[in-house]
């Protein structure tokens, strides 16, 4: 019993000792050897997971034991282990040239930059973070070159058009994204996703960056990589903004107004000899229901003042062994138009966690959530754009009892259609992925990998009964789509050092395979007031249909490198794709690149100009898949009211896969002690076996059939230049940097099928030797100075000219492809203040109004309840003899021009345009403020976006920023958005 008391009292003794063991307050400032603060700096004590980060002056407090060693940890910077002191510590970290070099993600591997032997680039991920825009993409424009990006419609979370390097398919030209290894083409997935997830966005461009990807490797891909948790204590971020957008319509333009549109009517009836005199001539008008005393404001009726927040919160750290994040987003932006918006909500969680010395494993799962209500388009009567430039101003949306009013434009009144329409799309993404990765041997690891996406997509739209298009019954739609798609893979990677000798390669077999299912509803005679389709008693359609696609894929990766100074890679991938039949199923892909290091010889040792300077080249085959062979060729249908089988649609056993062949030449540089660095790409892109449905005779049972039809090259020039123009030595002075980027890309195409017919459409045309967006159309030759009326080209040698439309031959016109595209960035910092702007510019390509032509009636449109005319006609119209102007004279029921059948190139405009996209401004809370409010780092910043544009053709009235096609389609206009932010670390 004595020694249980002994042993218990000696127990007490220990834990009374550990509990009251001394800690101390250890503080210090952790900077560069040029004496420049490193806030973010991990301050970790070895062997717990207590840890602090710098704040903004570099600076840092922590409690620790009295022995304890601090282990000091900084990206880019070599590690240190010291011991813990009471007095303040000034630690200087050393520059690591291996690690602080910038690394290019791939998606299958992540290599220093200086040993890519592709045309690969990075986005800075702060472009990404603070933006408020709802579609990842959007943040590619004027930051990256070689990627055009196109936002057609200002609908908030609309995705835009994005292509690298050229349209290289007629079926199917966008990147395929990968996100931490799932990919995919789904531009709205990307769109769901967090912007403050994000870690890394890396753009491939060329045959040795993307071929590995094979078959969905021809049109470049794009490579996300999102964040993980770090070592040391727990870390919260929170981050907030708020803000408000209007449309950027200048003066020019906005609709007429009463006053002007009774001007140029009354001026319409005294040309077309219904009145001698202004007085006789708004008689006339008036009697036919023109009403001078309303003066109704479309626009500013339909738009609006839109408001934004946007709201981040991460929670992230860890041990030596496990690290974790936690993070959610939710992101809402209105409209300009009314009821129109967008709202995303996001959750995500990390886990990394090394099992032992050999075995690590890394698993996150991300739930995204978007719903969009936005509006039709084009050229629906319910467009809310169309309204504001087609509808009378000189009718009211009101009755006079205050009801609405339903006696114009087929009773569409677009008040009432934003508030009794609803067109909701909804959507759920999960994206999950295990990744375990383990240690043969030093020089060698195996890595499984299985991640999937499953998307419930549900859009439901319905229509009232009482106006509109779904009039007099009323009527519902829902249409949900589940898609589930899963990729599983293994790797073998090998990585040996020897002498002056690198090796590394992986060895990898993957496999894909997406199911969709689709079901259509649709329901009439729903009385108002109800929603659900339940509520209706006359179901039309329901159906359900499924897809299935697969991709088998074996491929393999070599890079090698002599002394860091020659470089060689090569990869070789073999798909098997569930598109094609049997006999062409299988596709072998293939990239060889070189490249040398020269700054890395003796030769260059004595010179001091050249800090880096690498030569590259590659070339490979990748392919594309877009447009399948193998059909259902037989579908079920109604024969007299029982079930009968029907021959649906042409299958071609004899296509064969799209291959792309692109050639890259590229250098890198850096000058005069990294001042000036960046590089120049060549390219050349050419696309073979290009994949189309083409039209057949119906006697065969379906009116397309895909086939080979053809080839196309695109050729171009990049060019990225930074320059650090002004540098702080301490870094409390001022500084500033520029960056830009130039890309000029011509699209040819070289062959096409059946003796290189061109393939004519209404306005278009696909033609040897023409760009892939060519305008095909009668030439418009101006106005007859002596009597106003419009002129034709009777061909395309412009030689003669007609005032009968009907002699007017199409021809063509010219391209939607810009001659080309750049951005300039520039960042200058004084103190804890910053200011940085972007400016982006598409110069040279043409835009097409596709309905101009209804708006420049000429008066052909009389008193139409959407015959309101443009600005431009009102401005610039023929008036007198000897008026030398590009609008013809107005005549009141026109026939002679104006007519809606008249499409010509009097509607094509030079699309031209700067456009000042991003401007902010910032400022770091300073150590002392972050110290009182126990905070790491705070940010506060105000932005704006979009927020002024230079037009270069003035006869243009729409926004320039039209699809890649370059078609104008009454689009919801494009915002500018002003808000203000605040960034928290703690």
């Amino acid at each position: 019993m004595e020694n249980l008391k002994n042993y218990f009292l000696f127990f007490l003794f220990l834990v009374s000792t550990m509990s009251f063991a001394q800690k101390i307050v250890v503080t210090g400032k952790i900077s560069t050897k040029e004496g420049i603060p490193l806030p973010g700096a991990i301050i970790l004590e070895k062997g717990t997971t207590n840890g602090v980060q710098t704040d903004f002056n570099g600076e840092f407090s922590i409690d620790v034991s009295e022995d304890a060693i601090l282990e000091i940890s900084f990206i880019g910077f070599k590690s240190q282990e010291i011991k813990a002191s009471t007095q303040p510590m000034e630690i200087v970290l050393e520059e690591d040239v291996s690690r602080l070099e910038e690394v290019i993600v791939t998606g299958y591997s992540t290599q220093k930059k200086s040993r890519v032997t592709g045309a690969a680039e990075n986005l800075e991920v702060d472009a990404v973070k603070t933006a408020a825009r709802g579609a990842l993409q959007e943040n590619l424009q004027g930051n990256v070159s070689g990627v055009q990006v196109v936002a057609s419609s200002g609908q908030p979370g609309a995705t835009p058009n994005v292509r690298i390097r050229g349209v290289g398919s007629f079926e199917g030209s966008a990147p395929l994204y990968v996100i931490d290894g799932l990919q995919t083409r789904s531009a709205s997935t990307i769109a769901s996703l967090n912007p403050d997830d994000i870690e890394s966005f890396t753009v491939l461009k060329d045959a040795a960056a993307t071929s590995i990807y094979g078959v969905r490797g021809s049109n470049g891909v794009i490579v996300i990589t999102t964040k993980s948790g770090l070592k040391g204590g727990v870390k919260v971020s929170y981050g907030v903004q708020s803000g408000f957008s209007y449309a950027t319509a200048a003066q020019r333009f906005k609709p007429l107004s009463t006053e002007e549109f009774g001007e140029l009517m009354t001026e319409g009836v005294i040309n077309a000899g219904l009145a001698d005199n202004q007085t006789d001539a708004l008689t006339y008008l008036t009697d036919r229901g023109f009403n001078p005393d309303i003066s109704t404001d479309w626009y500013d009726l339909n738009t609006r003042t839109a408001l934004y927040q946007q709201h981040t919160l991460s929670i992230g750290g860890g041990a030596e062994k496990t690290q974790f994040l936690l993070s959610g987003g939710y992101f809402n932006q209105d409209g300009v138009i009314l009821s129109s918006d967008f709202e995303r909500m996001n959750g995500r969680l990390r886990v990394d966690h090394q099992f032992n010395d050999r075995i690590e494993a890394t698993v996150f799962v991300t739930y995204n959530k978007t719903i969009t209500n936005d509006r039709p388009s084009g050229g629906r009567f319910a467009n809310p754009v169309r309204s504001i430039y087609r509808i009378r101003p000189d009718i009211s949306p009101f009755n006079d009892d205050g009801t609405y009013n339903f006696t114009f434009n087929s009773t569409h009144n677009p008040l009432a259609q934003a508030e009794e329409v609803i067109q909701r799309d909804i959507r759920h993404t999960v994206l999950a992925s295990a990744n375990v990765r383990y240690k043969i041997t030093n020089d060698l690891t195996f890595e499984s990998l299985i991640n999937m996406n499953q998307t419930f997509e549900d859009e439901f739209e319905r229509r009232p009964a009482g106006f509109g298009d779904a009039r007099p019954l009323g009527e519902g739609f829902q249409d949900s789509n589940f898609l589930f798609n899963w990729l599983f893979r293994n790797l073998l990677r090998y990585n040996k050092t020897w002498d002056d000798h690198n090796l590394t390669a992986f060895l990898g077999y993957e496999f894909q395979k997406t199911r969709n299912k689709l079901t259509e509803l649709e329901t009439q005679n729903i009385p108002d007031g109800f929603t659900d389709l339940a509520n209706g008693t006359v179901p039309t359609v329901a159906s359900t249909s499924k897809f299935i696609s697969g991709l088998n894929s074996a491929f393999i990766n070599a890079e090698y490198a002599y002394g860091n100074k020659y470089l060689l890679s090569a990869s070789l991938r073999r798909d098997g794709s569930s598109e094609f039949s049997d006999d062409n199923k299988y596709g072998v892909f293939w990239s060889v690149g070189i490249g040398w290091n020269i700054a890395k010889e003796k030769f260059m040792d004595n010179q001091s100009v050249f800090d880096d300077l690498k030569f590259r080249a590659s070339y490979g085959v990748n392919g594309n898949d877009g447009l399948g062979g193998v059909f259902n060729l037989f579908s079920v249908n109604n024969y007299n009211e029982a079930p009968g089988i029907i021959f649906s649609s042409l299958g071609n056993p004899d296509l064969v896969w799209e291959k792309n062949k692109p050639l890259n030449i590229g250098l890198d540089y850096a000058l005069f002690n990294r001042r000036i660095s960046g590089s120049i790409d060549w390219y050349n892109r050419e696309t073979v076996d290009l994949l189309r449905g083409q039209p057949v005779s119906a006697l065969n049972g379906d009116t397309t059939l895909s086939e080979n039809i053809g080839s196309m090259e695109n050729t171009g020039i990049e060019l990225t230049l930074t320059t650090r123009n002004i540098v702080s030595p301490d870094g409390e002075g001022f500084s500033w940097t520029t960056s830009a980027n130039f890309t000029a890309n011509k699209n040819e195409v070289t062959k096409l099928s059946r003796d290189n017919e061109p393939i004519e459409g209404a306005t278009s045309i696909i033609a040897v030797g023409e760009d892939i967006n060519t305008f095909y159309l009668p030439l418009y030759a101006g106005v007859d100075p002596a009597n106003g009326n419009a002129l034709w080209y009777t061909d395309g040698t412009r030689t003669e000219v007609t005032s009968n439309y009907n002699n007017a031959e199409q021809a063509i016109v010219g391209k939607a492809t810009p001659d080309f595209y750049a951005g300039f960035r520039s960042t200058m910092q004084y103190k804890n203040f910053t200011l940085d702007f972007l400016l982006y510019t598409s110069w040279g390509g043409l835009l097409y109004d596709t309905w101009a032509r209804f708006t420049n009636s000429d008066g052909s449109r009389r008193l139409s309840t959407t015959g309101n005319i443009n600005r431009g006609t009102y401005e610039r119209r023929w008036q007198q003899p000897g008026d030398v102007t590009d609008v013809p004279r107005f005549v009141y029921g026109n026939t002679q021009s104006g007519l809606s059948s008249q499409s010509s190139s009097r509607f094509i405009y030079d699309g031209s345009y700067i456009r000042l996209r991003d401007v902010t401004l910032s400022y770091d809370l300073d150590s002392s403020l972050l110290d009182y409010l126990k905070l790491d780092r705070a940010q506060i910043f105000l932005k704006g976006n979009n927020l002024w544009t230079y037009i270069k053709d003035d006869r243009l009235e729409r926004d320039p920023e039209a699809g890649l096609d370059g078609r104008l389609n009454q689009e919801i206009p494009i915002a500018k958005t002003f808000f203000i932010g605040l960034n928290v670390t703690f």
